[in-house]
């Protein structure tokens, strides 16, 4: 089913995070660390975990990083609980992925969930207060899951937009519209004009080929749940990425 349909069905049941929709992280709450930022893990944990992604990022940094997710953090994988503790357990940021927005829409909908079994009620809410995007002024930085559309003002993305959003596809009025297939339009990363850099996630059908670089946008979404990698790239600097290998095919969806 196009991402398009399950978003559009509960985009309503999110405006109750409005006021949280942005956070800000100044430089001072940086303070010396290095910043690192990672592709969609989908429950893969033993890929992100203390002897794969992080534990290479803490050797290249000195482990005096902030890390910070793109979203997805769970389904499709075997292990989402696991690295919701994780994530939770090593204070790792993360903004708001389309799978993360889908179990909080199935929970307030009251539908039979399985995944939801799996986690506790500080998890829960940790999902629930994720934010949807993570804005680093001192870094020019914007972390979001799946892209903004250009020409649209922070504050007035659509969470759809920020959740689903693969191309965009231009209007009558010069102007873009969403799409959150491939098939039509252009990736709307291609089209981005900055001059914030933005990361992002969500795209795995342009992952295929690894990370999708852009004057504006840097794609982390490497497909690890699908056999391919987990990726994340350091922030300042040569911008150097990480990449360890899936061990196995997870997902073949």
């Amino acid at each position: 089913m196009p991402c398009i349909k399950d978003c559009r069905a509960y985009k309503g049941l999110i405006w109750d995070m409005m006021e949280r929709l942005h956070v800000t992280i100044d430089k001072s709450t940086i303070g010396g660390r290095r910043v690192f930022v990672f592709g969609d893990v989908h429950g893969c944990y033993d890929e992100l975990g203390k002897v794969h992604l992080l534990e290479r990022a803490d050797e290249t940094a000195a482990g005096n990083i902030l890390y910070i997710s793109v979203g997805d953090l769970i389904n499709r994988g075997p292990m989402s609980a696991q690295v919701v503790s994780l994530v939770r357990n090593r204070s790792i940021l993360a903004v708001r992925g389309n799978h993360e927005e889908k179990f909080l829409k199935n929970l307030t909908m009251s539908k039979k969930m399985p995944l939801s079994q799996e986690f506790t009620e500080e998890e829960v809410n940790f999902i629930r207060n994720l934010p949807y995007t993570i804005i680093i002024p001192s870094l020019n930085a914007i972390i979001v899951h799946a892209g903004l559309l250009p020409a649209v003002p922070l504050t007035k993305q659509d969470p759809y937009v920020l959740t689903c959003m693969r191309n965009v596809v231009k209007t009558n009025h010069g102007g873009y519209k969403p799409y959150s297939e491939t098939d039509q339009g252009v990736a709307w990363a291609s089209v981005w004009p900055g001059p914030e850099h933005v990361y992002y996630g969500h795209d795995a059908r342009r992952g295929r080929d690894g990370i999708q670089r852009h004057e504006f946008a840097t794609g982390l979404d490497t497909r690890c749940v699908k056999g391919g990698y987990l990726t994340g790239v350091f922030l300042d600097g040569a911008k150097e990425v990480i990449s360890v290998p899936a061990k196995m095919t997870y997902f073949n969806g």
